[in-house]
């Protein structure tokens, strides 16, 4: 019957051969297609009851002050003008309700720089509960301050900023993508490198100098700097650390009242260590094929002259451009947490009200891939496949998930659905036995990486299957059942050491408040000068790390995750260091990892951090919470936003 149907239709039209062929096609494309798409396979099991909470975000909120400081200080302006709010230094500051007195009055403070395309919120969590049990349990008036850097001031918030006071994410998406305005603001879109000449001057001395300013401002005697106040970061926010201990910020290295190791009390790495090494253009080259050191040129003066030129009139990118993660993306992200947080059982419909770009629909497709071929022919995409609001959070951001190392954490597992082997972007390496590959971690993971594999019983039906949700950290495992496998007891999916954060903690920390988790514009400048600081030259160009050799004097504590990037690294102590390294961890879980369960697990970060903080300044040689003398009013501004 069809072959006759065909034989008269190829015979009794001119364009039928061509309608055959079409018909022919699109049938092949389709039994391809559908025969690419296989559902079914292993389903995780039901997992454990939740852990009791010791303490509860509410009282956390009764103990602990969350603002917004602002600190004049423009930025320079020999390559275009850039917008008021980039003249202002910003920052987080953590501080107890009850201490109402100038930060030199606290026990101790930290100061904390985030890593790459990071903000001040990665330090949200972290800031809060280390306020929080230090106060408490310790009866400390700790502080802590999250920086974030210049290109931060240029997103455009407004939409955000509305969703979340609305708690409705369809303002921000009709800001953002419909020309809505808010508050008579119209969103003007994502900026190119053409929209920002100015971030060329965003380098690594104006990093260094806005980090001394707000010491100097918060705390105006270099004596109680000493005394109390600790630098550090978060990746490479460690690196950044061993700059400002080393920089001399007069540029005169014979009056090192003004460095920054006479500057504070001790140093904090956060899957980081405190040292300038990986910015070594040699030690970079070391781990490059010898064709290519051979025929790579060093960074010498005339090289970097001519690449911040570049830089500046626009030959080279002014900003770090990632390919896929772009602005957009990260805006994806922040409105994908906050529906996480405001409905997480809800059915995810992000497909349906956001109309994102086809460059963040192929970055989707980049982490949502079963294999090689899935990738290739994007069926099903992750818009066929039913999640709530928290378990699409989580699919793209927990290590049995994410495939890239610096953004994964351990917040829990896919429940609802069968759930398999991933194979994308590398073979999968997963085995029975938790583990690791031989290789140290590099950029991508490819050790129990997992995907959901139901959207529908056929090609023709997705969209259809089951709603996978989302089992928490504290419900995957526990000590007395420590693995989640799948129902019939065969696939190992995940086990108690390797879950670590509440997903509900990680959401909060990508959107909540005025800053965000991610920096939509990085500078390109900084990278450039962090390599040229520690060459000669460096200093005629006001890259004045001249106390290097100083870093070492300072006590530190370094925090390496072990399933991080850096997970090579063991842990030990040396003269001055103190390098700890925390099982299951992985890169972002250092900022994340619950601090409220301690019957689940004890938090290995933040307790360990008080202890440091505990042992070293002030707290080693006064009595705990002896006030000083109280300086003059330091000149700062408190955002009416706190929270």
């Amino acid at each position: 019957m069809c072959e006759r149907a065909l034989s008269i239709m190829y015979s009794g039209h001119k364009s039928s051969k061509f309608v055959f062929v079409f018909v022919a096609g699109t049938t092949a494309v389709v039994l391809l297609l559908s025969g690419c798409y296989q559902p079914g396979g292993p389903k995780p099991a039901g997992g454990v009851q939740p852990a009791p909470l010791a303490w509860t975000l509410e009282q956390v909120e009764q103990v602990v002050c969350v603002e917004e400081v602002s600190i004049y200080s423009p930025v320079p302006r020999t390559n275009g003008e850039p917008p008021p709010e980039a003249d202002y230094i910003r920052f987080l500051r953590f501080r107890p309700r009850d201490f109402n007195l100038p930060p030199s009055n606290a026990d101790a403070v930290i100061l904390l720089m985030p890593g790459f395309m990071c903000g001040s919120n990665a330090f949200d969590y972290l800031g809060r509960q280390i306020v929080y049990m230090a106060k408490v349990f310790n009866g400390l008036n700790i502080e802590v301050w999250g920086t974030e850097r210049r290109p931060n001031r240029i997103e455009d918030h407004t939409g955000i900023d509305e969703a979340e006071r609305l708690k409705e994410t369809s303002v921000a998406i009709d800001y953002y993508y419909h020309n809505l305005p808010i508050n008579g603001r119209t969103f003007e879109g994502f900026k190119s490198d053409v929209d920002v000449p100015y971030i060329s001057e965003f380098g690594l001395e104006l990093v260094m100098k806005d980090v001394y300013k707000i010491a100097t401002t918060m705390i105006p005697s270099r004596e109680i700097r000493k005394l109390k106040l600790f630098i550090g970061g978060h990746s490479m926010g460690g690196t950044l650390t061993a700059f400002f201990i080393g920089w001399d910020f007069d540029g005169n290295p014979d009056t090192i009242e003004d460095a920054g190791f006479m500057n504070c009390a001790g140093a904090v790495a956060l899957d980081s260590v405190i040292s300038t090494r990986g910015y070594d253009l040699e030690a970079a080259k070391s781990f490059m094929p010898d064709s290519i050191q051979e025929n790579m040129p060093d960074l010498g003066e005339a090289i970097y002259v001519n690449t911040v030129q570049s830089i500046r009139n626009g030959y080279l990118p002014r900003t770090v451009q990632i390919p896929w993660f772009t602005p957009e993306a990260m805006l994806m992200l922040e409105i994908v947490a906050m529906r996480a947080n405001f409905d997480p059982d809800g059915e995810s419909s992000l497909h349906l009200d956001m109309p994102i770009s086809e460059t963040t629909r192929f970055l989707l497709s980049m982490l949502h891939s079963r294999s090689w071929e899935h990738f290739l022919f994007h069926v099903p995409r992750i818009s066929d496949f039913r999640y709530t609001n928290e378990a699409l959070l989580g699919t793209i951001l927990d290590d049995n998930f994410m495939p890239i190392t610096i953004m994964q954490t351990s917040v829990g597992f896919l429940s609802g659905g069968s759930v398999v082997t991933k194979d994308f972007p590398l073979q999968s390496s997963s085995g029975e036995i938790p583990g690791f590959s031989d290789s140290p971690p590099g950029f991508f993971d490819s050790d129990y990486l997992f995907i959901a594999n139901d959207a529908g019983p056929s090609y023709d039906r997705l969209g259809t299957g089951p709603l996978y949700s989302w089992l928490n950290f504290d419900r995957v495992a526990n000590t007395t059942n420590r693995q989640l496998k799948d129902t019939e007891g065969e696939v190992l999916y995940t086990w108690y050491e390797n879950e670590v954060s509440d997903i509900q903690d990680l959401a909060r920390v990508i959107y909540r408040g005025p800053s965000n988790l991610v920096e939509w514009y990085f500078s390109m400048r900084l990278t450039v000068d962090m390599i040229a600081a520690l060459a000669d030259f460096g200093k005629k160009y006001g890259l004045n790390y001249i106390h290097g050799s100083r870093v070492a004097e300072i006590p530190k504590i370094e925090f390496i995750a072990e399933q991080g990037p850096m997970g090579h690294l063991e842990a030990g102590i040396s003269p001055g260091r103190k390098r700890v390294k925390v099982k299951g961890y992985n890169h972002m879980d250092v900022l994340t990892a619950a601090a409220d369960r301690p019957s689940h697990r004890n938090n290995e970060v933040f307790e360990k951090l008080l202890d440091f903080i505990r042992e070293n300044g002030s707290l080693a040689k006064t009595v705990p919470g002896k006030l000083l003398p109280a300086p003059k009013k330091p000149r700062f501004q408190t955002s009416k936003r706190a929270r």
